[in-house]
């Protein structure tokens, strides 16, 4: 059974926050599964005052296009709505998101009009407890889907389980450059969290966050995402493919350093402290793997065949040769159209004179007669 909810404008996240706070998810019993739940909304635009303070608090530059981490910010009213459902057998506040993956077809305008749907269905048991995947699609009006996400979230087993913090191993450092390090304030988590409408209570206050199980209120995993994806992404490219999992919760306030290392399709990077015995997230920004042409609203997510950035830009040129030839061969064959019609009109023309000449000539010989 699918549960289906339509929204004429984005529903409140504070009432979202609101609603999870008190509800009371009693989990799967044996052979259950979460099902599928889907929301959405047609017609939203990004709001201009809350998409420049997210530049400003994340760092990226205005080109006036939406970031790519930015729908995911849009799409989180309708998140809520799914976490709280009815029908979702868990409770929000539980959940731990883990894993992000974005894929970006073509840059979205800032004022562009889009359709979010947002869906959830199934899970998967590991051994850190259960985990499921929030799907989002962004569609244009021309009904393509420039961009899409999979956000991964783990309810943990109240027994715990999983990795001792004992077994971690480093990666190699050498392997990496260092890109910039920064101070991440106290109030990082109010700020952001009102810019982006998680208000959490972890990530709003120390006194907040320790009925929770924290020391101290922790960094939103999207906003530390966002400020490393603002200082990696290049200028000049709108097809990528973004990956990041999160590691370990960064405190705060903290001193966190980025750390990145390049190949031939993209950079790999690390969120690592000052003294580099704790990585915070690690992720991806693949430049040559979203394809430029983006699916159809109507293509399930799984089944779209991405085009390599590469393999479509030349395609595109030749495409553009193709089309540059065809109406050369047009342009010819119109002059040639042109010309020959001239030339008809001449001749018609001096068989008229020709003609007019000769009625006149007949006439002055039969007048002299």
């Amino acid at each position: 059974m699918t549960h289906t909810i339509e929204f004429q404008q984005l529903p409140s996240a504070w009432l979202g926050f609101l609603r999870a706070a008190t509800a009371r998810g009693n989990g799967l019993r044996s052979g259950e599964s979460i099902p599928r739940i889907v929301a959405r909304c047609r017609g939203v635009v990004a709001d201009a005052t809350a998409l420049r303070k997210y530049r400003s608090l994340c760092g990226f530059r205005i080109d006036g296009k939406l970031p790519p981490s930015y729908p995911h910010v849009l799409a989180a009213p309708l998140h809520l709505q799914l976490l709280t459902h009815k029908a979702f057998p868990f409770k929000l506040l539980g959940a731990v998101h883990v894993r992000n993956a974005v894929t970006q077809h073509r840059a979205i305008a800032a004022n562009e009009v889009l359709d979010i749907e947002v869906s959830v269905e199934g899970h998967r048991d590991v051994d850190a407890g259960i985990e499921f995947d929030l799907v989002t699609r962004i569609t244009d009006t021309s009904g393509q889907v420039p961009w899409e996400s999979t956000s991964t979230n783990l309810i943990r087993r109240s027994s715990g389980g999983g990795k001792k913090k004992g077994e971690w191993t480093p990666p190699d450092w050498s392997a990496y450059r260092q890109v910039e390090s920064w101070t991440v304030p106290e109030d990082i988590g109010r700020r952001y969290g009102l810019v982006a409408g998680d208000v959490n209570p972890i990530h709003m206050h120390t006194v907040a966050a320790r009925p929770f199980g924290f020391k101290r209120a922790i960094a939103h995993g999207m906003f530390s995402y966002a400020r490393c994806a603002a200082r990696l992404m290049p200028t000049d490219v709108e097809a990528m493919t973004l990956t990041v999992s999160f590691k370990r919760p960064v405190f705060l306030p903290s001193r966190v350093e980025l750390l990145a290392r390049e190949d031939g399709d993209g950079r790999e990077y690390l969120l690592t402290n000052a003294a580099r015995d704790q990585v915070y997230l690690e992720g991806r920004i693949d430049f040559a793997k979203a394809g430029t042409t983006s699916p159809s609203a109507d293509a399930p997510a799984a089944a779209v065949k991405k085009t390599p950035v590469r393999k479509t830009a030349a395609k595109k040129a030749a495409g553009k040769k193709a089309g540059a030839k065809k109406v050369s061969a047009k342009k010819a064959s119109t002059k040639k159209a042109s010309a020959k019609k001239a030339t008809a009109r001449k001749a018609a023309a001096k068989k008229a004179t020709a003609k007019k000449a000769t009625a006149k000539k007949a006439a002055v010989k039969k007048s002299a007669e």
